[in-house]
C-alpha cells in the first residue's frame, strides 16, 4: 500500500497566512474547506491555526466530507519553520452619485486590473453597501433591504508596505486612472491604512 502524501493546511484567513505561516503549508480558510474535497481525497491532512479553535472546526468539516484530518497542536506549530511577509490594507470609503454607479464600478475595476502587476501589491476587494443590519446597529426593525442612496462602497487594497502603496499613486498610468474616478463621487475618496490583526 502506498503512503499518502501529506498536506498541511493553515485554516486561518488569507491575510493571516500571508503575514506568517508554516513553511510548505497551503491556505484554505476553514469556511472554504468544502470546496476542496477533491483536492484532499487520498491525502494525509494536517490542519492548524494560532489557537486550535479554527483547526478543530475545520477537522469537523473535513470529517463531515468523509475524510480524516489531524489537528497540529499549537505548541507543535510554534516549533515549526515559518515564512511570510508584511501586509497592510489601504481602505477607501466612497459615496457615488446616483446614476453613476456603473461608470464608477467600471473605473474601479479598471484600476484594480492595472494594479495587479505593481510591485508590492497583494490583492483587492470592492464592497458595496447593500443594506443596514438592524441587529448590529441596534435598530428596532430590519433595514437589511433598505436602499442606500447615494450608494456607498469600500475599496480594500492589500500591500506589502505603506511605501509600496504610496509609490503606486506616483505612477502616471495609475494616477490618471485614479483621478478619473472622483467625477462620479459625492465625496472625495477617504483612505486609511489598517494593520491586519485577524
Amino acid at each position: 500500500m502506498t503512503e499518502k502524501s501529506e498536506i498541511i493546511i493553515d485554516v486561518r484567513t488569507r491575510e493571516e497566512f500571508v503575514k506568517e505561516h508554516v513553511r510548505g503549508a497551503i491556505n484554505i480558510p476553514h469556511y472554504d474547506v468544502a470546496f476542496y474535497a477533491d483536492l484532499l481525497k487520498g491525502k494525509k491532512i494536517r490542519v492548524y491555526c494560532n489557537t486550535g479553535g479554527r483547526a478543530a472546526l475545520c477537522q469537523e468539516k473535513i470529517k463531515a466530507m468523509g475524510l480524516d484530518a489531524e489537528v497540529i497542536p499549537v505548541e507543535d506549530v510554534d516549533l515549526m519553520d515559518k515564512e511570510g511577509k508584511d501586509i497592510i490594507c489601504a481602505v477607501n470609503f466612497v459615496s457615488v452619485r446616483p446614476g453613476d454607479e456603473d461608470l464608477f464600478l467600471g473605473g474601479m475595476m479598471d484600476i484594480c486590473r492595472a494594479t495587479e502587476a505593481m510591485d508590492g501589491y497583494l490583492g483587492s476587494k470592492v464592497l458595496e453597501v447593500s443594506g443596514v443590519s438592524a441587529a448590529g446597529s441596534l435598530l428596532p426593525e430590519s433595514h437589511s433591504d433598505l436602499e442606500i442612496i447615494p450608494r456607498k462602497y469600500i475599496i480594500l487594497t492589500y500591500w506589502e508596505s505603506k511605501e509600496a502603496h504610496e509609490k503606486s499613486h506616483e505612477l502616471p498610468d495609475f494616477f490618471d486612472r485614479y483621478n478619473s474616478v472622483p467625477k462620479y463621487l459625492t465625496q472625495m475618496p477617504y483612505e486609511e491604512f489598517y494593520e491586519i490583526l485577524k
